[in-house]
């Protein structure tokens, strides 16, 4: 059971991103990007889709982690952090991670809204786990869904994205660094749990979001 804490512990570390800044282009006092431009706190949260509906990552886990012994905290899969949003060329913003190699998001197809701006996220590769834009991100009075949006009036940004299951496992089972002796005793709880090789499959290929919040300060 430490194995399985440690996997989960490694997984969030690596998909924890802290933001910082990046550098800006030109200015064009129309452009509807500037308002968006500066510096962010927020938090980033991690969900399971679920037969269209985003549910927490401990929710989804909380009948495994039941028959484990393990209990699942939602705050155990949200990271707070700060960030820098920036302009750069062909009508995008890019959001930056902390530190002199930080990976970056690009939002990109930034278009008017009656309230602020919509826009979608370019895919990108993080901890060898690759992102794409997810249609989490819903307009007052619009069934349409799209990848972020920046409200003016609260200064919020937020926007999705999202990798598979196998490859989000794959990388915590990577960061952990287990042996396969370990790798094995793991695979014996699941299994000593009732979780089956049909099970795995199918969840291989459900969708992990993660969702960003972020305010302007």
């Amino acid at each position: 059971m430490k194995q399985i804490r440690f996997m989960f512990a490694m997984l969030l570390m690596a998909t924890t991103l802290a933001f910082t800044a990046c550098s800006s282009d030109d200015d064009d006092d129309s452009d509807v990007r500037d308002q968006a431009v500066g510096n962010y706190s927020g938090t980033m949260s991690i969900y399971v889709e679920n037969e269209g509906k985003l549910v927490p990552f401990a929710s989804e886990l909380a009948e495994l982690g039941e028959a484990l012994g393990i209990t699942f905290n939602e705050s155990d899969f949200q990271v707070k952090g700060t960030a820098t949003v920036s302009k750069t060329d062909g009508n995008k913003l890019i959001v930056k991670e902390d530190g002199s190699d930080g990976d970056q998001w690009v939002l990109n197809n930034i278009r008017e809204a009656s309230n602020g701006f919509i826009f979608d996220v370019e895919s990108t590769t993080v901890n060898e786990v690759s992102f794409t834009n997810y249609s989490g991100y819903h307009l007052e009075g619009e069934t349409k869904s799209y990848g972020g949006g920046f409200i003016a009036a609260n200064n919020k940004l937020e926007f999705y994205i999202y990798t598979t299951m196998e490859e989000f496992m794959d990388a915590a089972l990577k960061e952990a660094n287990l042996s396969d002796e370990e790798i094995e005793g793991l695979a014996a709880l699941l299994v000593a749990a009732g979780y089956t090789e049909e099970d795995a499959e199918e969840d291989a290929k459900q969708k992990v979001v993660v969702e960003f919040t972020l305010t302007k300060k």
